[in-house]
């Protein structure tokens, strides 16, 4: 079924039926965005869209637990496994694609220091872009203030 669609960035007709991970990837196209592995892709998701994002995962990832001859059924262990990775991909290891980043604010250096100064430690979580495994870990930053 094809409706108007209400907001100016969308095309004009919009299949309800499309996956919204195909209207996301039209959004970016009419940008002329890039979208790899690393890239935020935040300000082309609609309101509403992470939800029937999940969703979709879910759907899939079923698909290769499926395909991998794994039984989500009779196996306890594996029941709701597909929803549950779903939410570790789009809620954890790739949360920094669909959220927009923190706005970053700069301080004048008003003393004057010139000294190392080092924060963390800070938790990274993300993903091999090759092998899609989740790097978790923990990270310090050293800024050295200049003028």
């Amino acid at each position: 079924m094809l409706v108007k669609s209400n907001t100016p960035d969308s095309p004009a007709l919009v299949d309800e039926g499309t996956p919204v991970s195909v209207k996301i990837r039209e959004r970016l196209a009419l940008a002329k965005k890039r979208f790899n592995a690393n890239d935020n892709i935040a300000a082309f998701i609609e309101p509403g869209e992470l939800e029937k994002l999940l969703d979709e995962v879910e759907g899939k990832m079923q698909g290769v637990l499926d395909s991998l001859v794994i039984d989500t059924v009779g196996d306890h262990n594996t029941h709701n496994t597909a929803r549950r990775v779903a939410k570790m991909y789009l809620n954890e290891v790739f949360k920094g694609r669909y959220v927009a980043g923190p706005t970053v604010t700069e301080f004048p250096n008003a003393e004057h220091l010139n000294e190392l100064i080092i924060v963390g430690p800070i938790t990274v979580r993300s993903a091999c872009s090759h092998h899609f495994c989740p790097v978790i870990g923990q990270l310090w930053i050293g800024v050295m203030p200049n003028e």
